[in-house]
């Protein structure tokens, strides 16, 4: 049997400008989790997960999961908030998460 481990975040600690335009292109695993957020693998790659083009809040938060030895992170609207983590601010009127 094999499991994973998975870390689970708030979607504030991702910008709405990364959710709609970075993450329907990310490089690694990212699947849509129905409108609520985001399964993102935790890629080993660090040549990827730290390469400039990808951004600072997903470069801290693949971070946290590597150090904390998650392979997934769930990006989740209902998510906890952690305090090392940058917050953004979602103006949910105007704003959808990304497909």
């Amino acid at each position: 049997m094999e499991l994973a481990k998975m870390l689970v975040l708030s979607t504030s600690h991702m910008s709405p400008q990364t959710a709609q335009q970075w993450v329907p292109t990310c490089p690694w695993a990212c699947f849509n989790k129905g409108g609520y957020g985001w399964f993102m693998y935790v890629c080993d790659d660090c040549a990827i997960t730290e390469a400039e083009d990808v951004p600072l809040e997903i470069r801290s938060a693949v971070h946290v999961a590597k150090r904390e030895g998650c392979q997934w992170i769930m990006w989740d609207c209902d998510g906890p908030v952690l305090e090392e983590l940058p917050e953004y601010d979602w103006d949910t009127s105007s704003l959808a998460v990304a497909a």
